[in-house]
C-alpha cells in the first residue's frame, strides 16, 4: 500500500533523479493565476500531481514507452492490470522485458503488454532507471497497480502528447494565461549517456531557451528546471535564477549538496516560504 507521502504526490513511476521531493519547494513557485498549465518534458510527472489541477492541462514527452504506460493506464487500465497481476519478481523476466524496452523505440499507442513490461522494469530496476540491474529491494506486488487508480482519477480530463518540444509550441502557441514548466534532459546527462533515451545537444537547449523567450514575449509564465551550469547560466541570464540547494536521490554521499537552477520570466511568489519550509 502507499505510503502517505506518495498519496500526496501519487505519481505513476518514482524517475531516479526526478522531482518528487524538489517538487515540494517549485509547486509553490509557480504562477498561481494560470488556466492552462503545461508540461514540455513530463517524465514522472512529479509537478502535475502535486499541484493543484488547471483548468487545461497538456503533459507532453517525446518518449515513447512512457507515454504509452500514461495513456494505456486512462484508456486500458483492466487490460494494462491482467498483463501485470500475474508477473512474479524475476531476473530472468526484468532482463528479457529490458532487452525489449531498449531495443524498440516507437510503438503503436495504447499497448497494454508493453506498457505492463515497461512499468514491471521501471519499477524493479535499482534507482527505477531502465538502464540499471535489477534491484532485489524494490518491492513489487499487486497493490502497486491498486494504487494507480489514484493516479489514474488525476490524468483524467488531461491532453497527453508525444511529441518534440519544438512540434509542442506549435501546436499550443503561449497564451498570456499560460503557465509552462518545462524540466528538460540535463546538460550532464546528456554527457554521460548513461539516462535519458532522448538526450540534448546544445543546439537543442539554445532552441529550448528560444521558446522560453517567445513564451515570455507571449506574456505567458515558464519556470525551468536545470543543473548548475555555466551554460544555463548564460542562456538564461535576462530572466529569473533562483538556486535551490538539494540532495539528489541515490547519491553516493548523502552529505554532498547540489544546486538545482531554477529559471522563471517572473519572482516566484512564495519563494522564500518554500525554500526554506
Amino acid at each position: 500500500m502507499a505510503d502517505f507521502r506518495w498519496k500526496d504526490c501519487p505519481v505513476v513511476i518514482p524517475y531516479y533523479g526526478g522531482k518528487f521531493e524538489l517538487s515540494r519547494k517549485l509547486v509553490p513557485m509557480l504562477w498561481d493565476n494560470h488556466n492552462r498549465y503545461i508540461e514540455m518534458f513530463f517524465g514522472g510527472g512529479s509537478m502535475f500531481f502535486r499541484k493543484r489541477k488547471s483548468k487545461f492541462n497538456v503533459l507532453n514527452d517525446l518518449h515513447n514507452d512512457l507515454i504509452n504506460l500514461y495513456i494505456t493506464i486512462i484508456d486500458n487500465y483492466d487490460e494494462f492490470y491482467k498483463e501485470s497481476e500475474n508477473l512474479l519478481k524475476s531476473r530472468t523476466l526484468f532482463d528479457n522485458f529490458k532487452n525489449e524496452i531498449k531495443t524498440i523505440e516507437y510503438i503503436d499507442i495504447p499497448d497494454p503488454l508493453r506498457a505492463a513490461k515497461y512499468y514491471y522494469v521501471i519499477k524493479n530496476a535499482f534507482n527505477h532507471t531502465v538502464f540499471n540491474a535489477i534491484s532485489k529491494e524494490q518491492e513489487w506486488h499487486k497493490e502497486m497497480l491498486e494504487d494507480l487508480k489514484i493516479s489514474r482519477k488525476i490524468l483524467e480530463n488531461t491532453m497527453i502528447e508525444n511529441l518534440d518540444f519544438r512540434t509542442l509550441l506549435e501546436k499550443y502557441p503561449p497564451k498570456e494565461d499560460d503557465m509552462w514548466y518545462l524540466d528538460p534532459p540535463y546538460i550532464v546527462a546528456g554527457e554521460r549517456g548513461d539516462y535519458y533515451f532522448h538526450s540534448l545537444n546544445m543546439d537543442d537547449h539554445k532552441a529550448l531557451r528560444d521558446i522560453c523567450n517567445e513564451i515570455h514575449a507571449n506574456k505567458g509564465k515558464f519556470m525551468v528546471s536545470y543543473d548548475n551550469r555555466e551554460e544555463v547560466r548564460e542562456l538564461y541570464r535576462d530572466y529569473k535564477i533562483t538556486e535551490i540547494p538539494i540532495i539528489y536521490a541515490g547519491q553516493l554521499h548523502k552529505r554532498d549538496m547540489k544546486i538545482e537552477l531554477v529559471i522563471t520570466n517572473y519572482e516566484p511568489q512564495r519563494m522564500q516560504e518554500s525554500l526554506f519550509d
